[in-house]
């Protein structure tokens, strides 16, 4: 009577897709923020095994609740549900806070490396190495100053000024990130053709994250 619940009686399921995925390490992770949008993340795992369920298992996804307002963390309350907004969104970098940002785009790379190892015993386990983490943050906007292009050809790298990264909303919740020792590795000014405004794009590259919080009224698990 459940319906996220497998089908035990016959040898190809046929009522849910389940496959559980065991010993996931997040391998990258970006969070867009493109005008006029909600802010959005995309995470990729790597996984040690990926395990098919057997006709004999019974499993039921979801834990079995059909009514998702019935889980228990969430809320009626509508502002608590809405997302992260491009517009409720600020950048400062370089000791100046950007205004004229229409796309920002961050990356954290954990660089995994999937290996097999001898004497394992299994062909469906894998392992992963972790390398240096990185990060990268990617902006395009409309110039109202020469900074960043200064800060291209200064070619050294800022120490002095944290780089902080804020969405917030209405309710007070709240996504702070702070990255330090960073340089601007490339940057592009297009000249316009139409005598409008000169839309320059930007990667810059932190190489320490000081801070990452979050004041929200869910439940973080992990």
């Amino acid at each position: 009577t459940n319906t996220y619940r497998t089908n035990t009686a016959n040898d190809d399921e046929d009522t849910n897709f389940v496959k559980i995925a065991r010993g996931c390490r997040v391998n990258t992770l970006s969070m867009t923020a493109n005008e006029n949008e909600e802010v959005k993340f995309n995470i990729s795992c790597n996984t040690r095994n990926v395990h098919t369920l057997e006709k004999t298992e019974s499993y039921d996804a979801r834990r079995g609740i059909v009514d998702e307002t019935t889980f228990f963390n969430f809320t009626s309350v509508d502002e608590f549900r809405e997302p992260f907004f491009f517009s409720d969104g600020t950048l400062k970098a370089f000791s100046q806070d950007f205004f004229k940002i229409t796309s920002l785009t961050l990356t954290m790379n954990n660089t995994l490396t999937d290996k097999r190892f001898l004497g394992i015993g299994n062909k469906s386990v894998q392992d992963a190495i972790p390398s240096q983490r990185t990060y990268e943050i990617q902006i395009t906007g409309y110039a109202t100053d020469d900074k960043l292009y200064n800060e291209l050809i200064n070619n050294t790298e800022e120490t002095s000024n944290n780089i902080e990264l804020i969405f917030t909303k209405a309710n007070g919740e709240n996504i702070t990130l702070k990255f330090k020792d960073y340089f601007l590795s490339a940057n592009e000014f297009p000249m316009a053709d139409d005598k409008g405004p000169i839309e320059v794009t930007g990667t810059i590259m932190p190489r320490n994250l000081v801070e990452c919080t979050v004041k929200t009224h869910w439940q973080l698990l992990g």
